[in-house]
């Protein structure tokens, strides 16, 4: 069994490159939009924890919990913010930009409460 840091590398034109295989890239493959914007916010701007939670197999769980709990919140922001400003069945534009709105209002909250911590 191999320790933490040590890997089987295979030589490629001279170069050795490590084997290295990342638990749950089925996980990664299948994010929705919160997921996939807070593993980018790892990525570039919090490498260390990035390293640290790819390394430990935890990075896939993590994004997928910000993504499911992103939904949800957006969700409950979108339907509140709905409820707060009724807008009449007769005008289609002016429930346009409400419902446009409300989705704004929840992405600005969940990426900062949620993406980019």
């Amino acid at each position: 069994m191999k320790g933490l840091m040590e890997f089987d590398y295979l030589e490629v034109d001279g170069l050795l490159y490590p084997e290295i295989e990342i638990d749950g890239e089925e996980i990664l493959g299948a994010l929705g939009e919160y997921g996939e914007m807070r593993l980018k916010y790892l990525h570039e701007h919090r490498p260390g924890l990035y390293r640290e939670m790819l390394l430990n197999g935890r990075l896939a769980t993590h994004c997928r919990s910000i993504d499911e709990l992103g939904f949800k919140m957006a969700e409950q922001i979108r339907e509140g913010y709905i409820k707060n400003h009724p807008v009449s069945d007769e005008d289609f534009w002016e429930r346009v930009q409400v419902y446009t709105m409300a989705q704004q209002v929840a992405d600005e909250v969940v990426l900062c409460e949620l993406v980019y911590r």
